[in-house]
């Protein structure tokens, strides 16, 4: 009966959405464009046409146009007459209030900003229309004139990429009278490729340069005509001669002769090099001195010098160690000029961050008497605040209830003079969980605690100059924290020391970088704990009689590790580019023990275990604000030599905002393992069995697999349609909870699958993210009930419920 339902409901839904199309406001010659489609492509991506239309489309979702409706809707309450009446209100009382301020300076400039912000929104509403009209999209009228300008910048775009055979021509089909659905015809035929290149460079050193990089053009023989590539190859010749030493070198030297009437789709290129104006030759200049400054001007005074390995360090009072900032400086007398080093430079002063600003500049030395040319560099450091506060204020939303949450931190830099930065940290929040005792009431539970963080932009080893890495932005981070979890079911605290050695890789100087590398050889954790609830503490001890003893896992312990992080990651913050992510972690914990250290005591025992865990992301672009993005995530958790218990914080955990959102964080797992409780059931009475989301499931493996699809709503407001599976296991079979162990002949059955849709909020400095998630397969559900979809209510995002989840996170979930 039920499915019957969804799809009567879903009919008359879609009936409805046809029937909402608003061709009534258009007049009688008029049509709406609704579609246009290319097809015949096979090497061109369509997004890369759909990019050139010169009209675009009223967007159809399900054949309706709900876009167009909420403009025509707000259209109605558009009265631009209206808004300019209050413009006028607002430019008249900001007359007569700053015509009363009279000579109060200040009072003028605040009520002249108070008021000229009104009128700009007043403007901006006037030009843009109301809310709903900025949400929605005007009619798009169809125009033939923009339909031919489309086309031609088609061919214009198949002519670029090498298709100068191609064909192209659009057809329209009318619909209903008015919706105007244009196909567009494409066949692409077979490109022009290189054949043959040659050169036109008067300046021999420049020639040979030139053809001494060959092997690393853009262009080769066999590969397709591309305008891009030829404008990529452009520029890779310009940062050659910027790098080489060409100082006054400008891209308008360089041309390329292309010839498409040799023989039959083929093209032959020559690379064409001006000389300059004056002079036979490009000049070639060298670095005659490097003037480092890291202070700001006070005119009158002078300053003091240090020379220290070629460089003249200058400044008033001198903050920062030659040492150092030696080490971070890429440009020293004698070498050829290079922009490349110029902003590795910059870049390296800037991952220092105790410097607000910094720039590099050259004048040119007096005029040479021989053949020489050369530079006089200047490197210009601003220094930033020495103490740095940075306070963060938020809300979680968990189990229908608001739990507040704050960090506040404090950075000091250059501490000792050698741009060391020191950072100390206070957090704390609270949040609400389903009451053990009542599932309908919730109960709060905190978590606060501290760290205190201070990193040196070398690499401290004993033996070392203090050199190692010295090309990789390395850091050295000495760790110390502490945090207290404040549970229903336990009270955990952890104290921890650790050192860090990072360092990183970067393609271009101007992006982030694409490699991160963080070797921990020092990690002590001191975990003390008290259980507090005997439900839980019965349950661990009810699932620990296997091997692998669970309960011990909540003993108080040192934990001590060896880790090794590798991040890979192509992307911007705003996760625009088509990009991957990989991050590897490795983590081997108790090697001291094997090293004949043995921290353990009467009160603290210590672990041994394994842990490995990749994750992969992919970015995909889609064209006009859609993208296609996919995540996989996997993991073991293992003791190792003679331990057989695991730390509980080195688990495996599922669910939650940034995992299978379908379950509340924690909670899911473990395999097809279904944990039950007891309930009463009246009339008739009886004790039966429901299933316990109440426990954190901690696993030994992970596997977790997600798909979004991002799209743009309007203007800060994007959408998402997402599907998350996952899953946690045991290594080991567990007689206690069948099913809970992994096999690969099954662990495929066993993932769980969550739906649903996501709403971000996009407000430039942080993404708020609001995600209704429910389930749709349950590999615990209890009595053959795995396909649980059709359990899904509207209301259970507004209830307490096992059903649905509305997951709230700051940021993308991956």
């Amino acid at each position: 009966m039920k499915p019957r339902l969804y799809i009567s409901v879903l009919a008359f839904t879609m009936a409805c959405l046809q029937a909402c199309i608003p061709t009534k406001y258009l007049g009688e010659d008029e049509k709406l464009l609704v579609s246009i489609a290319p097809k015949g492509l096979e090497a061109v991506e369509p997004g890369a046409i759909e990019a050139l239309y010169q009209q675009e489309p009223n967007r159809l979702v399900f054949g309706s146009t709900p876009y167009l409706a909420l403009y025509n809707l707000g259209k109605r309450f558009y009265d631009p007459q209206k808004i300019q009446e209050r413009i006028e209100k607002q430019e008249a009382k900001r007359d007569r209030k700053i015509a009363a301020a009279g000579t109060d300076s200040t009072k003028v400039v605040r009520l002249r900003t108070k008021f000229d912000n009104r009128i700009d929104r007043l403007q901006e509403n006037k030009k843009e229309g109301n809310v709903l009209m900025q949400i929605g999209e005007p009619p798009a009228i169809y125009d033939s004139t923009l339909m031919e300008e489309t086309m031609e910048q088609v061919d214009i775009y198949l002519n670029s990429k090498g298709y100068f055979n191609h064909l192209s021509s659009y057809e329209k089909e009318v619909k209903k009278d008015k919706l105007v659905y244009i196909t567009l015809n494409i066949e692409e035929n077979a490109p022009y490729r290189y054949t043959e290149f040659s050169y036109d460079i008067p300046d021999s050193a420049m020639l040979r340069l030139v053809k001494s990089t060959a092997d690393r053009s853009l262009l080769q023989p066999g590969e397709k005509y591309d305008e891009e590539e030829l404008s990529a190859e452009r520029d890779r010749l310009y940062e050659l001669m910027k790098n080489r030493g060409y100082y006054d070198f400008v891209r308008a030297y360089i041309e390329f002769e292309v010839d498409t009437s040799f023989a039959g789709r083929t093209a032959q290129v020559k690379t064409i090099i001006q000389n300059p104006e004056q002079g036979v030759n490009h000049p070639l200049y060298t670095i005659n001195k490097v003037f480092f400054k890291t202070d700001a001007d006070r005119f009158g005074i002078p300053r003091d010098t240090i020379r220290y390995d070629g460089v003249h360090y200058v400044a008033y009072k001198h903050r920062y160690s030659p040492l150092i900032l030696d080490k971070k400086v890429d440009i020293y007398p004698g070498q050829r000029y290079s922009q490349l080093r110029t902003s590795t430079t910059q870049r390296k002063l800037a991952e220092l961050d105790v410097f607000q600003f910094n720039n590099v500049l050259y004048n040119k030395a007096d005029a040479p008497s021989d053949s020489s040319f050369q530079l006089n560099a200047y490197i210009n450091a601003l220094p930033a605040k020495k103490f740095q506060e940075t306070i963060e204020l938020g809300l979680n939303f968990t189990e229908r209830t608001p739990g507040p949450f704050s960090s506040v931190r404090l950075r000091v830099r250059n501490l000792f003079g050698g741009a060391e930065n020191l950072d100390i940290g206070l957090r704390g929040g609270i949040e609400g969980q389903i009451s053990l005792a009542d599932n309908n009431q919730t109960v709060l539970i905190r978590e606060f605690g501290g760290d205190v963080a201070l990193s040196f932009p070398v690499i401290l080893l004993p033996f070392t100059n203090k050199n190692l890495l010295s090309g990789y932005s390395p850091r050295t981070r000495i760790y110390t924290g502490y945090t207290n979890s404040d549970r229903q079911q336990y009270i955990r605290t952890n104290y921890e020391l650790g050192l860090d050695y990072i360092w990183q890789v970067t393609r271009n100087p101007l992006r982030p970088p694409v490699m991160q590398f963080i070797f921990s050889p020092v990690n002590l954790n001191v975990v003390q704990g008290e259980i507090l609830d005997r439900n839980f503490e019965r349950n661990l001890i009810a699932n620990s009689e296997g091997s692998r003893s669970l309960i011990e896992s909540f003993s108080d312990g040192i934990i001590s590790f060896i880790g090794f992080n590798f991040i890979y990651n192509t992307n911007d913050f705003t996760q625009t580019r088509n990009a991957r992510y990989f991050r590897g972690l490795v983590e081997v914990g108790g090697l001291t023990k094997e090293l004949g250290l043995d921290l353990s005591n009467s009160n603290l025992q210590t672990f041994q275990y394994f842990k490995i865990n990749p994750d992969y992301r992919r970015y995909i672009p889609l064209g006009g604000s859609r993208y296609f993005v996919y995540r996989l995530n996997a993991g073991v958790a293992s003791p190792i030599f003679d331990s057989e218990i695991l730390p509980y914080e080195k688990h495996f955990f599922s669910g939650g905002a940034s995992s299978v959102r379908a379950w509340q964080s924690r909670r899911l797992g473990l395999g097809s393992y279904a944990a039950v409780k007891p309930v009463e059931e009246s009339e008739p009475y009886r004790v039966g069995t429901t299933r316990d989301y109440d426990l954190e499931q901690p696993g030994e493996v992970l596997v977790e697999a997600n798909v979004e699809y991002r799209f743009n709503i309007f203007s800060f407001l994007n959408g998402a349609l997402f599907m998350d599976a996952g899953n946690v296991w045991l290594l080991e079979p567990d007689s206690n909870r069948p099913g809970a162990d992994f096999k690969f002949n099954r662990f495929y059955k066993e993932l769980a699958v969550g739906t649903g849709f996501g709403l971000r909020l996009d407000l430039s400095v942080l993404i708020l993210r609001f995600d209704l998630a429910t389930k749709v397969y349950d590999p615990a559900g209890l009595y053959g009930n795995k396909f649980i979809l059709n359990d899904f209510r509207f209301g259970d995002f507004l209830t307490r419920n096992n059903q649905s989840t509305l997951q709230i996170g700051i940021g993308y979930p991956f």
